[in-house]
């Protein structure tokens, strides 16, 4: 939290006259109380998919669970932004994961270059623009408490800092084309987590700096393969110093249809760097959004990649892990209501056939609830059932999990 503390801060030494207008906070505070079972959260260390898991027994577990999001932008003029957004979580003290930080933070420029054509360039920290479930201020979603298996992936690991630059294209019938590329840094961790833990459902936004648990592999022990990497990963960090690149094309129909393609390589190196790898992580994706009628909605999202780390000698301990990943949700919205329902799927193929097996396959179904008798207020219930399978030696290869909560969301 100290950017948003610190932009604060900046802001009360501001003169009124000066800053009135220019500035604008948003919010979310959240509590949900819970019920679920399975392995333990990965957050706690364990091998649970949910950020709502079992306990290290494997019993159900009963718990309470709160967060505080912040964003803050600054508008000095009508074509430039700029944006800060920051995140504490209210977690349990089994939690291995850092209390708050910074999420995203970074300066946009934004001309309107002709009435059909406008010119968008930031540099900064910030997540890609390819999620058509995250589509509410400070990355929030509209349909589901808990994030698609993809976009909790991208939520925990794929965050940008660097360059964008995009070009909107407006035509008279009120289509909307868009044309996206970015040269970024700062990522190259990022595939450790689908590949050594796999495919998690959750809501948690990863800050800057901050260190994720890894599940308790053989691997990583003490004198096994992967030794000199730590027990936890750092998604946002810098280690062999390349630049990754981000390409996007988008067509909107105005109220009736999103069509999206996209593509990511983070450029790493494959090597170790003071025992954190850099892993070399691709990956396509495609996502559609459809209305249909006045109340559905249709929402699919998918991605196919790869990624991997260690030298690539033959026979000898490296990662190599081909991914696919997608859902489909199907959402109903009238007045102050909103019930989801989603599909999720996802697969790993381990084609290294070294250390230990990082294949796995699974699904999910969500279904949510969501009630705001106030522009304020969001009242929500949801059920999310994750069921899958993953080899691992001497243990149980069952991954799945579930999940009933309750939500009560205040914005601001």
């Amino acid at each position: 939290m100290r950017a948003p503390f610190a932009l604060a801060v900046l802001t009360s030494a501001i003169p009124l006259e000066v800053a009135a207008g220019q500035w604008d906070l948003q919010g979310v505070v959240s509590g949900r109380a819970f019920a679920a079972d399975g392995p333990q959260s990965w957050i706690d260390g364990g091998f649970g998919r949910l950020l709502e898991g079992g306990t290290p027994s494997g019993k159900r577990d009963f718990g309470l669970r709160g967060e505080l999001q912040l964003g803050l932008d600054w508008k000095p003029s009508e074509t430039w932004l700029a944006h800060a957004h920051g995140v504490l979580h209210g977690e349990g003290s089994a939690s291995r994961g850092a209390a708050g930080g910074l999420v995203e933070g970074f300066v946009q420029f934004r001309p309107e270059l002709t009435p059909q054509t406008a010119l968008r360039l930031r540099a900064g920290l910030f997540f890609p623009s390819t999620s058509f479930e995250n589509t509410e201020s400070l990355w929030q979603s509209p349909y589901t408490v808990t994030l698609s298996a993809l976009n909790t992936w991208i939520g925990e690991e794929v965050r940008l800092t660097g360059l964008e630059a995009m070009v909107v294209r407006k035509t008279g019938r009120g289509d909307r084309f868009e044309l996206a590329g970015a040269a970024f840094g700062v990522n190259e961790p990022a595939g450790a987590l689908p590949a050594w833990r796999g495919w998690s459902f959750g809501d948690r936004l990863t800050s800057a700096g901050e260190r994720l648990p890894l599940p308790p592999l053989r691997s990583l022990e003490p004198g096994q393969a992967f030794a000199d990497q730590q027990d936890k990963t750092q998604p946002i960090d810098t280690l062999d110093r390349r630049i990754g690149w981000h390409a996007r094309a988008r067509w909107v129909r105005s109220g009736a249809l999103r069509l999206q393609g996209a593509y990511t390589h983070n450029g790493g190196d494959r090597e170790e760097y003071h025992r954190q790898y850099s892993w070399d992580t691709r990956f396509g994706q495609a996502g559609l959004e459809a209305r249909l009628g006045s109340s559905l909605t249709l929402v699919a999202e998918g991605a196919i990649g790869d990624t991997g780390m260690g030298p690539e000698v033959p026979g000898g301990p490296h990662v190599d892990v081909r991914f696919k990943v997608g859902y489909a949700l199907l959402s109903w919205s009238r007045g102050s209501w909103r019930v989801t329902a989603r599909l999720d799927g996802f697969d790993n193929e381990d084609r290294d056939g070294t250390a230990e097996p990082d294949s796995e396959s699974g699904r999910a179904v969500t279904v949510a609830a969501f009630w705001k008798p106030r522009d304020f207020v969001r009242l929500g219930l949801e059920y999310i059932d994750v069921r899958g399978e993953r080899p691992r030696p001497g243990a149980d290869p069952a991954i799945g999990g579930r999940s009933a909560l309750l939500e009560v969301r205040l914005l601001f």
